[in-house]
């Protein structure tokens, strides 16, 4: 008896290291701390997307991936279905046929990694997880905000953050009447990253919201039930209110177009479905957002105007640079089209096409469903689609906000390349396409 209670006390000690490990790791999730043991140099240039790296975040998924084994030993099952090895056996093979296989084996590991993530918070609350991101969301919006009222990035090599400045060529910024004003790039290394995390964070901040007001109405509104969970409600809106700022700061066009047409879908279903609880948050929501962003547009006028209307030389610039790199398909031979460059070879390929180009002006194709296609080729995107045919036939119950989750980002996908090429971007891919069909309410 003693040992069984032993061996009990053991597996929960292991379980809330677990859970522990797993929260650290989302809270370092944006912060870009990380170990180069190989910088790949094309010329006399750093290849930035051969430069390996082991990021911080990555040694606490381990250490939270050990915990696991060892609380959950009687449920680890090697899966039976085929299918899956053969996924696995054709990424080994597709990426030893590279034209830099190292590189490629690090752009796999890195996807593995992320749904080695997306597995285990399946065995953990789902609101725990989403506080942990909403706690995260809430210092990036914080330094996001420092940083646009600064207009200044001050350099930290121990938190991986370059130095930024708006009169500094390559710092990402909006011109308005000549003047450069600076995107906030929080501890991410693009505003257009943090304004994608800043989606995914407010995405899950109204699930949580409208969470706390099913359980208000279980509990018929007593303010009993009001007063002991009030500090988690204010909680929720401080977050939505400074991720929304965050993501107003760091300009990023898709993230905005990607929480509009998410949000849109959320509302318009759950009107003709009666659900007028959802509607309810929703529409409170979006009077937060307009009363935010006007104060935004008062704050910092025509910067926002500026950016959605696309005006002046710099906006112009990016959407030329964008439609370029559609030219980077790259299906000029027949082992190209059917299993793809190989991970991460798009700009390498696209560079050896143009040696006089500089490295760091090449950028992966602007759209993770044609870089995709790029890089894995038809064999390989057609393996990606049955992958996740199975993840929605294996969900019991979708629930309108993931599918809406997923629409958003599939927007995000349409006009940038990160949730494809940056470990951050990677995975909020995994983690929403895996995690939010579970419906765990502990």
């Amino acid at each position: 008896m003693f040992f069984k209670k032993t061996n009990k006390e053991a597996i929960k000690a292991h379980q809330r290291l677990f859970k522990f490990f797993i929260a650290l790791f989302i809270f370092l999730i944006p912060w870009q701390t990380r170990f180069i043991f190989y910088d790949w140099r094309l010329g006399d240039q750093v290849w930035q997307y051969g430069r390996l790296s082991i990021y911080f975040s990555m040694t606490f998924l381990l250490v939270a991936g050990v915990f696991f084994i060892l609380a959950h030993k009687k449920e680890l099952r090697f899966s039976k279905n085929k299918f899956l090895y053969l996924i696995f056996g054709f990424s080994i093979l597709a990426s030893f046929f590279a034209a830099q296989p190292l590189v490629s084996f690090y752009y796999l590991a890195m996807i593995y990694m992320a749904v080695l993530f997306a597995y285990l918070v399946k065995f953990l609350p789902k609101h725990f997880i989403f506080r942990a991101f909403l706690f995260s969301g809430l210092i990036q919006g914080l330094i996001a905000l420092q940083q646009f009222l600064a207009q200044r990035i001050f350099a930290n090599k121990w938190l991986g953050i370059a130095e930024h400045l708006p009169e500094i060529a390559g710092t990402s910024v909006v011109e308005v009447a000549g003047q450069r004003i600076l995107r906030s790039y929080g501890a991410l290394p693009h505003p257009n990253i943090l304004g994608g995390f800043m989606f995914l964070v407010i995405f899950l901040g109204i699930y949580l919201w409208i969470n706390f007001y099913q359980k208000c109405a279980k509990n018929n509104w007593k303010s009993s039930f009001l007063q002991k969970h009030l500090p988690e409600f204010i909680f929720i809106l401080s977050t939505l209110v400074i991720s929304t700022y965050g993501l107003l700061t760091s300009f990023s066009r898709s993230a905005l177009l990607a929480l509009f047409l998410g949000l849109l879908s959320v509302l318009l279903i759950n009107t003709l479905r009666n659900n007028w609880l959802v509607v309810n948050v929703i529409i409170k929501y979006a009077v937060v957002f307009m009363l935010i962003f006007w104060s935004f547009n008062f704050w910092s006028p025509g910067t926002w105007s500026n950016r959605w209307h696309m005006e002046g030389r710099l906006e112009e610039q990016a959407i030329e640079e964008r439609i370029s790199t559609m030219e980077q398909l790259g299906f000029d031979s027949y082992k190209n089209m059917m299993i793809g460059q190989g991970l991460g070879m798009n700009t390498y390929l696209t560079f050896q096409k143009d040696l006089n180009r500089p490295v760091y002006n090449i950028q992966p194709i602007h759209n993770i469903f044609m870089l995709s296609l790029a890089e894995l080729g038809i064999i390989g995107v057609l393996l990606l689609f049955n992958i996740i045919a199975m993840v929605f036939k294996a969900a019991n119950k979708v629930d309108i906000m993931s599918t809406s989750l997923i629409l958003g980002l599939a927007v995000i996908g349409m006009f940038d390349h990160y949730l494809w090429t940056s470990w951050v971007g990677v995975l909020m891919l995994a983690f929403a396409f895996i995690n939010l069909f579970k419906q765990q309410e502990k």
